[in-house]
């Protein structure tokens, strides 16, 4: 069955990101210094990694929004490189969270609650649009696609991160967890990556570089560029003098 977005709202205000890796109370600065530690890994998104795709010196008196906020993190680096930021998301736990990250934090910010669907903005509002892992958990993404295009001004940017299809977490290791434990034993490869999001996730895709091309261009955005990023090679489960070899050797 497909999930409707009302199954997706019900599980992300049950479960904000990260919630359940995390032994602190979501919203609190315990919270958010574990969060952020986790997300700038090097495993995860180093600094490197971090001005490659967000081009934060380059923000400074830029007008950017986030479609799926979540917690605030990424509009966070923004406005501290001095962007104007509007973060919008589908549950009112995000935009509470986000709040009080920016609040914690001394920054400036504006969130506000969508339907999945429409932007409450003006054609033309944004330089920046940005969307960071969150468009695959989205039933239908074009409308949010479409409604992105419409509000980036001329020349503006979207910046997206989505699941890839031919990753070794897809491919290599989802479908040995299935085999092997008893958590994913007999489940479907799509129910399998539901589940890195939370046991109860209801949505959750993959796209290969066509297809998140073409989910860009039916909306009438240009695609600049299309990457892969490995995030670590421990991911390969390589003994470790194998992936401190392979760190040395290869990117």
């Amino acid at each position: 069955m497909t999930a409707s977005l009302d199954d997706v709202r019900s599980f992300w205000e049950r479960s904000p990101l990260a919630s359940a890796d995390i032994n602190a109370e979501p919203g609190t600065p315990e919270f958010f210094a574990a969060f952020d530690a986790i997300r700038e890994a090097e495993d995860c998104e180093p600094a490197w990694l971090q001005e490659r795709v967000y081009r934060l010196a380059r923000a400074a008196g830029k007008h950017v929004l986030d479609i799926g906020c979540g917690n605030g993190y990424v509009l966070s680096r923004f406005a501290g490189a001095g962007a104007t930021v509007h973060g919008v998301d589908i549950t009112d736990r995000s935009i509470e969270i986000s709040r009080r990250r920016f609040s914690e934090m001394n920054l400036r910010g504006d969130f506000t609650r969508i339907d999945g669907q429409r932007l409450p903005f003006e054609d033309c509002s944004f330089d920046v649009v940005t969307s960071m892992g969150v468009l695959h958990h989205v039933p239908d993404p074009n409308p949010l696609v479409s409604e992105a295009c419409r509000v980036l001004k001329p020349g503006g940017e979207m910046i997206i991160m989505l699941y890839y299809r031919y990753s070794w977490q897809y491919q290599v290791l989802m479908r040995a967890k299935r085999l092997a434990l008893s958590s994913h034993r007999g489940r479907s490869q799509a129910e399998a990556v539901n589940m890195v999001d939370g046991t109860e996730n209801p949505l959750g895709r993959v796209y290969s570089r066509p297809a998140a091309r073409a989910l860009l261009e039916r909306a009438g955005l240009t695609t600049s560029f299309c990457e892969v990023h490995q995030i670590s090679w421990r991911q390969l489960l390589l003994a470790p003098p194998l992936v401190k070899l392979a760190e040395a050797v290869l990117p």
